[in-house]
């Protein structure tokens, strides 16, 4: 898999701890830039509002499952007025990480929204 010219419209990924760093390795061979917080010591074990807010920080948007608590957080971000980041939320059924699948159809999922992705900026929520 290689990004083609252009792909990704200058998305950057944040997959949340869940998430295997393989998922990471296999998109950045590929020209994506993507970080697993599984793979970084100093963002493992970090709650969730901090993750976001790193993931804000640094112009990531966040890949996650947990769709619950991010849902709340992004409410409470969007009710302040506060700059947020995207999120493009996992279903774990569909991405079931005990699959023979996982982690390869995240990485083909991820790598079709980069290269395709409609979106751009700020503030969005995408669904895989």
């Amino acid at each position: 898999m290689v990004a083609p010219p252009g792909a990704a419209r200058d998305v950057r990924l944040l997959l949340d701890e869940m998430h295997t760093p393989a998922i990471a390795d296999e998109l950045n061979k590929a020209g994506f830039d993507v970080v697993a917080v599984a793979a970084e010591p100093s963002l493992r074990g970090r709650s969730d509002a901090e993750l976001l807010d790193h993931a804000t920080a640094t112009g990531h948007a966040l890949v996650t499952e947990n769709i619950g608590d991010f849902s709340v957080l992004l409410t409470l971000q969007v009710g302040a007025r506060e700059p947020r980041t995207g999120l493009i939320f996992t279903n774990p059924n569909r991405y079931n990480r005990a699959s023979l699948a996982y982690p390869g159809n995240v990485i083909a999922a991820l790598a079709a929204f980069l290269t395709g992705s409609p979106a751009d900026g700020e503030s969005w929520v995408w669904w895989l």
